[in-house]
């Protein structure tokens, strides 16, 4: 009996291990997600692709599959996003993964490996658990959100962070890189899904002006179309037809009634043609022709377009009133700073809720990135986010590939984003998806990444770098 449960075991391994590797699974995903959506049934969708992760995490040897799951799994929550206590009842299946994905690290154990992205997020797991100290309460810091957001920014990516860099290191090779960026390629597809499913949802046909629905999610899908515009751009380089999906996903950041991504975009798409040119999918030549084309298209649709887009925000409330709400936001992060200049007043504090109307499930934003920084977490988060951004700058500049090159336009979109919004700020799936990025990028350029065994002469090396005189000891 016990050879026979192995040898199903073992085929039901191969077949899911040919599924990941195939050409079907992120097509599969891409399907469920845009089916829930369709039928509203994002409750539902939910639990699938939690079964989905949870039975890859079983039986498929790359973790990264049943991680896949979960990260395209988020862009359900637009259905729901200011009701977040929907997805309550897909609890027990979010504990079958979590089980599940403890049986596969004692199936298929990984040789843990350390990279340069280690160190900023050891300080900035830190820098997450101890803001706030001295400004809030331990009831106020124990709280299931505020532990959320202390524990996700801080050790859930670099468990995250472990994880994937020790699978990649594992497998390797530009296979694995484009297994991974498919997981990027297919979440912006599900986001530009999703907003044309809504158009065609609110579209009114009668009405004078047609005008984009106001959609209070519009913010997250434009991040996640701002994070994965360059990965078809990627793909290109070794099969043009992939400019199309550039198309479709630029059509959606139009279509998002964002501010954000009318002005992120275009300048997203300024950089992604700069890195067709670099990498020889387009001459020079053709490259100023799209400009000229695209700056033409601009003055001649811009009204039209503005009015779509932004047609249903019109209104006092929405643009000078939201722009007020941001200034007075900036201002007080700076106040709270100077008020608790070590820890800053925590990501859990909702002194700012005056200013701010709180989501359910999100935390009081500053909706700027360094703002946040310095307001939530004080001179430690400054250190912790500084070493961060500057090994990850770092590394991406010793890449000269293009892989590297595509993840490294997608960190500037996220960053980009980080400037108005919340951004970097959502542990998950925003903060998840850099995470892994540079998970792949340290694998990209070839960075080292040290087994606790090459650590041995001292810990106090993942404070060094570079790296390579740890490997020649």
């Amino acid at each position: 009996m016990r050879h026979r449960c192995y040898m199903l075991f073992c085929a039901l391994s191969e077949a899911m291990e040919r599924l990941w590797h195939g050409k079907f699974y992120f097509p599969l995903l891409l399907g469920i997600t845009l089916s829930a959506v369709l039928f509203h049934e994002a409750v539902l969708g939910a639990a699938i692709m939690l079964g989905i992760s949870a039975w890859m995490f079983l039986f498929c040897p790359d973790i990264l599959a049943g991680l896949s799951s979960v990260c395209v799994m988020t862009l359900l929550t637009t259905e729901h996003y200011t009701e977040m206590s929907a997805f309550l009842p897909c609890l027990p299946l979010a504990f079958v993964g979590a089980v599940s994905l403890v049986a596969h690290l004692l199936i298929w154990p990984l040789e843990l490996r350390i990279g340069r992205n280690c160190r900023g997020l050891l300080l900035v797991s830190a820098a997450a658990m101890l803001g706030g100290m001295g400004a809030i309460t331990q009831a106020e810091a124990l709280k299931p959100m505020s532990l959320y957001y202390s524990l996700g920014l801080g050790v859930m990516l670099l468990g995250f962070y472990l994880l994937t860099r020790s699978q990649m290191a594992k497998i390797g090779g530009e296979a694995m890189l484009r297994r991974f960026a498919s997981l990027f390629y297919t979440m912006g597809l599900c986001a530009a899904g999703i907003i044309f499913w809504a158009y065609i949802e609110h579209w009114d046909p009668t009405a004078a002006i047609h005008a984009a629905p106001d959609l209070r999610w519009r913010n997250f899908i434009t991040t996640i179309l701002l994070t994965t515009l360059p990965v078809p751009v990627g793909f290109a380089v070794k099969r043009r037809a992939h400019l199309l999906s550039v198309g479709v996903l630029a059509g959606a950041l139009l279509l998002t009634g964002s501010r954000m991504g009318l002005v992120l975009g275009a300048i997203e798409l300024f950089l992604c043609c700069c890195y067709l040119v670099r990498w020889g999918v387009i001459s020079k030549r053709v490259m100023c022709v799209l400009l000229a084309l695209g700056a033409g298209a601009a003055l001649v649709l811009g009204p039209q377009i503005l009015a779509v887009a932004l047609g249903g925000r019109a209104g006092e409330s929405d643009f000078r009133g939201s722009d007020m709400i941001r200034l007075k936001l900036l201002a007080r992060s700076v106040e709270d700073f100077l008020h608790y200049p070590l820890f800053g007043i925590g990501l859990s504090n909702t002194a700012n809720a005056d200013l701010y109307p709180v989501v359910e499930g999100s935390m009081v934003f500053y909706h700027n990135l360094v703002a946040q920084v310095i307001g939530s977490m004080g001179m430690l988060g400054i250190v912790a986010y500084g070493v961060l951004l500057h090994d990850r700058i770092c590394l991406l500049r010793s890449g000269r590939n293009p892989w590297s090159d595509m993840l490294g336009l997608c960190y500037l979109g996220m960053m980009m984003v980080s400037m108005v919004n919340p951004g970097a700020f959502c542990p998950f799936p925003n903060a998840i998806m850099i995470t892994m990025a540079f998970s792949a990028v340290e694998e990209a350029v070839g960075d080292p990444a040290l087994t606790p065994a090459q650590l041995s002469a001292g810990w106090y090396r993942i404070w060094l770098g570079p790296w390579k005189p740890a490997l020649r000891k």
